[in-house]
């Protein structure tokens, strides 16, 4: 299927959902919070796809120096887009992409419909918006793949590079008194995520730090952080 199919797909898959969520939060609180909590754990599937798309591929892929992204290259050869003069062949890149999208959409999700359970304070209001903003970062990067326009595919995925970290000291500050474990927990990603941006920064300088291990732990230190947090939330929830 060629890739505009892919991102029509997409655009009817984010309308379908920003019409769930709407409706979800107008008519059942209870149900639009378990679908926010559910939407967080199931980030956690990403290592598994993943793991099953790098098997796939045809030419050698570095799990510690190549970007995620390289994997939902949609062409197969050299020079597939501006940095990459090695070799790509992703034939599950399409699955890749979907993954990419959906995990994007997920945080989302989870952004909107678990809102209610913070403590009421604005900085979990400006949290949510900020958590949101990662996973529509992440999310555009699995519509616009690497090769098909570079430009537009990095500038979407730089503010999620950054922008979990004010979330999650957000979060920390909210959590302290009234969600202590919440709050170490968040302490502890908001370091793992914070040193692997700030190795990533320093990597033109330190040529030998694996830039695609790094990556990969920026991101996943905040997948493991969400899907973490709702699991706590969730207990927290049906504790009462």
């Amino acid at each position: 299927m060629s890739y505009e199919f892919h991102v029509i797909a997409m655009l009817i898959v984010i309308f379908i959902a920003a019409l769930a969520i709407f409706l979800l939060r107008r008519s059942n609180n209870r149900l639009s919070i378990r679908i926010g909590l559910i939407s967080w754990i199931a980030l956690s599937a990403y290592f598994f796809i993943e793991t099953i798309i790098i098997r796939a591929t045809t030419a050698s892929y570095s799990f510690l120096n190549q970007p995620m992204s390289d994997l939902g290259v949609t062409t197969c050869g050299t020079d597939t887009y501006v940095l990459a003069s090695y070799a790509i062949c992703s034939p599950y890149h399409w699955l890749m992409n979907w993954t990419f999208f959906l995990t994007g959409l997920a945080i989302l999700i989870g952004a909107v419909l678990i809102y209610p359970l913070w403590p009421k304070v604005r900085s979990t209001k400006v949290a949510s918006v900020f958590i949101g903003i990662f996973g529509v970062s992440y999310g555009i990067s699995g519509i616009i793949p690497a090769d098909i326009d570079f430009n537009w595919h990095t500038l979407s995925a730089l503010p999620g590079m950054v922008v979990q970290i004010p979330a999650m000291i957000l979060i920390s500050i909210a959590t302290y008194k009234k969600l202590p474990r919440i709050f170490w927990w968040t302490i502890i990603c908001t370091t793992i995520t914070s040193a692997a941006l700030l190795s990533l920064f320093l990597q033109p300088v330190f040529t030998s730090l694996p830039g695609g291990l790094l990556q990969r732990i920026l991101y996943a230190s905040v997948y493991i952080w969400l899907t973490g947090t709702s699991i706590g939330l969730w207990s927290r929830k049906l504790s009462k």
